[in-house]
């Protein structure tokens, strides 16, 4: 005889879809409930977690380089340069 408890099941990847009724935490039929739980999924999704990855390692490529050439830019050149980036951003 072979006794598995819930997370050994997991483990194993059996899947439950609900022990039982009186613990699911919706109303039937609640579509807004599933909806909410597809978006909580795909949050969790390894493929689309890989593609913000790659867009934050893209974005931090791009600073560094930016913080290279601004190594080598004169200092009043700079001092200018904080200025006008402050006023486009509204900042004072």
């Amino acid at each position: 005889m072979v006794v598995h408890s819930t997370p050994l099941g997991a483990l194993e990847g059996i899947m439950q879809t609900c022990p039982s009724p009186e613990t699911l935490p919706i109303e039937a039929g609640d579509v807004e409930w599933v909806g909410d739980l597809f978006g909580t999924m795909r949050e969790g999704d390894l493929d689309a977690v890989a593609g913000q990855l790659d867009d934050l390692a893209h974005r931090v490529r791009k600073a560094a380089k930016a913080r290279r050439m601004l190594a080598t830019v004169d200092p009043e050149l700079l001092r200018q340069g904080l200025t006008r980036a402050r006023s486009r951003n509204g900042a004072a």
